[in-house]
């Protein structure tokens, strides 16, 4: 959960294998269905999140969430999309979020 103007906090996604020399990137999509794309980090070392468990390195990316991303109340939705050297895109299933007033 999040709240409107929120930013500094990042998201997480585990991508289960070694995404190290793709293309990645977060889809952020609005309650109006408006979808943003971001830019997402690697990581590099493993990362254990309290309600997702272990993410092992080059398997996970993130993006850090910036002032004015998080700009209208609701039922948002965010995935991550990775992309081979070869042009082979994955993408995960929508996870839900809530933004707060």
């Amino acid at each position: 959960m999040y709240n409107i103007g929120e930013y500094g906090q990042n998201i997480y996604f585990n991508l289960s294998e070694d995404i190290s020399a793709n293309t990645n990137q977060l889809i952020l999509k609005k309650p109006d269905g408006t979808e943003v794309t971001k830019a997402a980090s690697i990581g590099t070392t493993d990362f254990s999140s309290t309600t997702k468990g272990l993410f092992t390195g080059d398997q996970y990316i993130y993006y850090l969430v910036i002032d004015g991303d998080l700009d209208v109340s609701g039922h948002w939705e965010i995935r991550a999309v990775t992309t081979t050297s070869g042009g082979v895109v994955k993408k995960t299933d929508w996870q839900k979020a809530i933004v707060k007033d």
